[in-house]
């Protein structure tokens, strides 16, 4: 069954978001304790080891109920570039930098200059460090 092209892009980019939530959880669950090492944070699985079987039973199923909804309506499998999911979180990353900048910090209080002298030369090597990374991905 097809649908106005306004209600399939709707309906699969919702079922999209969906999915790549369920995968993420599913990922999660899976990985117990051998998540990646950190820096900043750490997830702590605090989700009952009797449950976890049951809930990616649950998520396997939803999984296979956006896939019958994917045929059903005819949705398309939309691809996704890599080298474009890597260049949206570079471009957020260098956001979140440029806002960590002492003349942007200031508008959470005065930055004295210990600290601004401190946070700079952080900030410049990450964001040297990511221009470096956004020129591997583009040569």
């Amino acid at each position: 069954m097809k649908l106005r092209e306004s209600h399939e892009r709707a309906l699969g980019s919702s079922l999209w978001v969906i999915e790549s939530n369920l995968q993420r959880i599913k990922a999660s669950l899976s990985e117990g304790n051998s998540a990646e090492q950190t820096v900043t944070y750490r997830v702590r699985d605090n989700v009952d080891s009797e449950s976890k079987p049951r809930i990616l039973e649950v998520i396997t199923d939803m999984l296979e109920e956006i896939r019958q909804m994917k045929d059903t309506f005819e949705l398309k499998t939309e691809e996704r570039s890599l080298k474009a999911e890597i260049a949206a979180a570079l471009t957020e990353i260098w956001i979140i930098l440029v806002d960590l900048e002492p003349e942007r910090l200031n508008g959470y209080g005065e930055l004295s200059e210990s600290d601004k002298a401190l946070i700079e030369p952080h900030l410049l090597s990450l964001q040297n460090k990511l221009d470096e990374l956004n020129k591997l991905l583009y040569s």
